[in-house]
Parts: C-alpha cells; sequence; structure tokens
C-alpha cells in the first residue's frame, strides 16, 4: 500500500521541479529567438536607411548646386549672351544628369 502512495507523491514532486523549469526553458529560448530576429531586422532596416539618406543627401546637394546656378544666371546681365567655356558646359551637362 505505500507503494501506490509513494508513486504518486513521487510524481507530483516530479511535476514541481521539472514544470517550471520547462516552462522557464521554453520561454527563455523563445524569446531568445524572437529578440535575434528582430536584431537582425532592425540592423538590416538601419543599414537600408543610412544608404538611403546618403543618396538623398547627395541628390539634395546636387540640386543646391542647380539651384545656386540659377541664381547666378539670372543675376547676370542679359545684354550680351556667350557660350560658357566648355569645362563650365561639361560640368553643367554632368550635374544635370
Amino acid at each position: 500500500m505505500k507503494k501506490k502512495k509513494a508513486l504518486p507523491s513521487l510524481l507530483y514532486l516530479v511535476f514541481i521541479v521539472l514544470l517550471p523549469w520547462g516552462a522557464s526553458f521554453s520561454v527563455n529560448k523563445c524569446l531568445e529567438l524572437w529578440i535575434k530576429n528582430w536584431w537582425n531586422t532592425r540592423q538590416s532596416e538601419t543599414l537600408l536607411t543610412d544608404i538611403q539618406e546618403k543618396r538623398i543627401l547627395e541628390r539634395f546637394i546636387e540640386l543646391e548646386e542647380l539651384s545656386l546656378l540659377d541664381e547666378m544666371i539670372k543675376e547676370k546681365p542679359k545684354t550680351h549672351v556667350q557660350k560658357p567655356p566648355i569645362g563650365i558646359h561639361k560640368e553643367i551637362i554632368q550635374l544635370v544628369v
């Protein structure tokens, strides 16, 4: 009769010890995988954003230079128009392209 009573007590003891440990282990592993996935995703987004930011900044600088060129052309008197030197002409074409 003692064996029949001891077996359920032993099972309860095993569940009391192993169940919290198993639950903690499972939660830790799931959280670890989720955090690693989230971190890797965020890192690639940040890298992409940095590349896009650099391109936008370069384009903004080009547009600013074109705006300054337009202002210089407007300020110049229109009485005598001449062809710009070849070097300046090539630079203007490169800025536009």
